[in-house]
């Protein structure tokens, strides 16, 4: 007996829900509880939850686009509702003594007409965002192969429909994070408290609905009427144009001088009747009874454009869903290469050549990578209204280097991310090239690192030419900033075969857009170092970074041979990322474990060795923890080492000569930091010859030097572990830190115990702080 097809209803929550878990699947495969298939013998499976490092980087993301939207709703009420107190400035620049009666009596009576017609002059270019975003980010020359698949159901085409425009509604991150911040602070400054969030929620999906169809009226009628390389170059120019309502609506948030208040201010009357100023209305109401009639008219309007748009799409597939093929589009569009022109190229290696052939012909591509960087910064420039202040660029080194770091960086994003996304299908063909896939990506890192610094290089170039006078500063900020771009081509190749699911059968799902959140974090880290000010801390970030960049690559090595198998992982081993993630650990411990004994012990040096052996027991033994649950081979041990106490004495002898002498050479307060402490001689003694040689060389001699070692040769392992090491430690001690960190590094290549690092940081240790005893007493 055949079973009766579902109801109209009930296979509109099946589509849509199949939808929402293929999300989930593409977000974080931890979210799912069933028991995957069993992998190989020799390797574990497939890592699964990345939903964690997800969450970790959606709170931050929300958190920044919340605060550009309040004050996007403050700069609003300041300017437009012409607020003396904070008109000049606007809210981020006026003091909280001056702004509080502000916010006081914006929420304690309606919104003017004028703001609420500026608020839904935002909420309409947010949503035209919700809009051209996807579409630009999206594949739209190739064939919809979901669609004509849904069709095949045993439901009618109407409900098919109703069903991929809720999906859409229900599925656009891009949109809700653009439009949801927005409406949660209409709603928060309306006096809804924490009921705030929900509100915001709602509206938007009212608005993510009308988006739903535009969308699918747009690329369902597309892909049947366009020809596959129409649908390229189409699609280039919406990811340009999403740009343009992208900037304005942020605009109202990131300063009071852009042109966007104007058209703020000109918003007719009837722009309030909209849907978009509706919903600014519902949001703002006092009473249910207000509420009714905005209600009322958004719910007709909505219906109406829902329903039109569903006739639309009716009579756009009134014929079938398949247009024209994408193989015989592009047979026609494509020329032939000639032989000439294959033999123009001879810049580079095989593989760099094959980038740039593919670079040129995918308009989309070229766009995006080389284009965008321009639009986008001259895009925020313009509509923050910064651009007709071009000589504080000038006047500012460290902001002269972010903007040409940003510039490289953004190239890299859009390329050398998508290193491996962009081959798709044909990713295999990496596999049977006669150079291991990693020294193509490493072909690949270079080529990217190379045009990527061609934008920085020329802004850098007209800065120097139009200074007046030649300054250190800048040119060694600039120095630092193209230091950092081969390194991030590094840190965006290896995020990128992360962030690549080569196996996924839908296009979205080929590339996991949190290592791109990832990405931009550590761009914004380096971005933040430069404006640090201190030439000290600007060199330790470089040297962070390439530490990062190092491990990074190290683990997408590992990746790499596995990328093609849906069930098997590369094997656990010891790697220089488990270092960084153990130093990091370290002091986070050592921080808490200062501010819970704050006032427990009478002597500070009592609390500093505490915290210092407790942070490390407890770092060392979830480390071990984690290495025995996953089987890791390449543990550093402590002994079955050769010859560990001859390495270790002499390691120890030339490392506390230097550190005698640089003591010697110093003033007394620079040289030692523990000067001024009396007493409490076995604390530390403790600390100093026993609980830091324990704790240190385990973490930078065994995991992270150990971890380098796969991927480099010994001294410049050493060299990083030591340089690591020294950034650590106050400024002043730096110098002889990193000669320890060489002298201990050595013994441990050479024994292959810790035994033998222990001993020399205990016997330099032990050595300094006799000699600075004797020199105080």
């Amino acid at each position: 007996m055949t079973p009766a097809p579902p109801t109209s209803w009930r296979a509109v929550w099946l589509l849509t829900r199949l939808r929402l878990q293929r999300l989930v699947n593409v977000s974080g495969r931890g979210l799912a509880f069933k028991r995957s298939s069993k992998s190989r013998p020799a390797t574990p499976g497939k890592k699964r939850g990345r939903w964690l490092l997800g969450a970790l980087l959606l709170a931050p993301m929300l958190f920044s686009f919340g605060n550009i939207a309040r004050h996007s709703l403050l700069n609003m009420h300041c300017l437009l509702d012409q607020v003396a107190a904070c008109q000049a400035q606007g809210s981020m620049q006026t003091e909280s003594q001056l702004l509080d009666p502000v916010i006081a009596q914006l929420m304690a009576s309606p919104f003017s007409a004028a703001l609420v017609g500026g608020l839904a002059l935002q909420l309409a270019l947010l949503w035209l965002v919700s809009v051209l975003l996807p579409l630009g980010m999206g594949e739209l020359s190739k064939p919809d192969w979901d669609l004509e698949w849904l069709v095949t159901l045993p439901v009618e085409k109407g409900t098919l429909l109703w069903a991929r425009v809720l999906e859409r509604t229900l599925v656009n991150p891009a949109g809700l994070i653009a439009l949801w911040p927005s409406t949660t602070m209409i709603a928060w400054y309306s006096g809804q408290g924490w009921l705030a969030p929900l509100s915001g929620l709602a509206a938007s999906l009212v608005l993510l609905a009308l988006a739903a169809m535009l969308r699918t009226l747009v690329d369902t009628g597309l892909r049947l009427s366009l020809s596959a390389a129409q649908l390229g170059n189409l699609q280039a120019l919406l990811s340009v144009a999403s740009l343009f309502p992208m900037y304005m609506g942020m605009s109202f948030g990131m300063g009071t001088g852009g042109f966007a208040y104007g058209w703020a201010a000109a918003m007719p009357t009837w722009s309030s009747w909209t849907p978009p100023g509706l919903l600014v209305r519902l949001l703002n109401t006092d009473s249910v009874m207000a509420a009714l009639l905005p209600a009322a008219l958004l719910l007709a309007q909505v219906l109406l454009l829902m329903l039109l748009g569903m006739a639309i799409l009716r009579r756009q597939l009134r014929c079938g869903v398949v247009g024209a093929g994408q193989r015989e589009a592009s047979r026609k569009s494509a020329p032939a290469a000639s032989p000439a022109s294959a033999r123009r190229w001879h810049i580079g290696t095989v593989i760099q050549r094959r980038e740039l052939t593919l670079l040129l012909r995918d308009r989309n591509f070229l766009v995006q990578t080389l284009l965008m960087p321009l639009l986008i910064l001259g895009g925020q420039a313009l509509f923050t209204g910064q651009a007709r202040d071009v000589h504080a660029l000038l006047a500012s080194p460290a902001l002269l280097a972010a903007t040409g770091f940003f510039l490289g960086t953004y190239v890299l994003m859009m390329s050398a991310f998508q290193t491996l996304n962009k081959e798709g299908g044909a990713l295999w063909l990496l596999y049977t090239f006669p150079v291991s896939v990693e020294q193509a990506l490493r072909q690949k890192a270079q080529l990217w690192a190379v045009l990527a610094l061609l934008y920085p290089v020329v802004l850098f170039g007209a800065a120097l030419a139009w200074l007046p006078a030649w300054q250190w500063q800048t040119a060694g900020l600039m120095l630092l900033a193209l230091a950092g771009i081969p390194l991030y081509s590094m840190i965006a190749v290896a995020l990128g075969v992360f962030a690549s699911d080569p196996l996924a059968t839908e296009t979205t799902a080929k590339m996991r857009p949190t290592y791109m959140y990832l990405y931009l974090l550590l761009t914004s880290l380096y971005i933040a170092a430069l404006a640090a000010g201190s030439l000290a801390q600007q060199l330790v970030f470089v040297v962070l970074t390439a530490a990062l960049a190092v491990a990074l690559w190290q683990k997408a090595r590992d990746q790499v041979p596995y990328l093609l198998d849906p069930a098997a992982s590369p094997p656990a081993r010891v790697s220089a990322s488990d270092g960084l993630i153990a130093a990091m650990l370290f002091f986070i411990l050592q921080t808490l474990a200062l501010i819970l004994l704050k006032g427990q012990l009478a002597a500070p040096l009592a609390q500093v060795a505490v915290a210092f052996g407790s942070a490390g027991a407890l770092t060392y033994g979830l480390v071990r923890l984690v290495y025995w649950r996953s089987k890791t081979a390449g543990v550093p041990r402590i002994g079955h080492g050769s010859h560990a106490w001859r390495w270790g004495a002499a390691g120890a002898a030339v490392a506390a000569l230097f550190g005698i002498g640089y003591t010697a050479l110093l003033p007394l307060p620079a040289a030692s930091p523990l000067i001024g402490i009396k007493g409490n001689g076995l604390w530390l003694l403790g600390l100093t010859v026993l609980a830091a040689p324990l704790c240190e060389e385990f973490i930078f001699r065994g995991l992270l030097q150990g971890g380098l070692r796969r991927s480099l040769p010994a001294w410049p392992a050493i060299a990083i572990a030591a340089a690591l090491f020294a950034i650590v430690h106050p400024p002043a001690s730096m110098l002889p830190v990193f000669v320890l960190g060489l002298c201990a590094g050595l013994a441990y290549a050479r024994s292959g115990a810790l035994l033998a690092p222990m001993l020399v940081h205990a016997g330099y240790n032990a050595a300094v702080l006799a000699c600075q005893i004797a020199i105080q007493s």
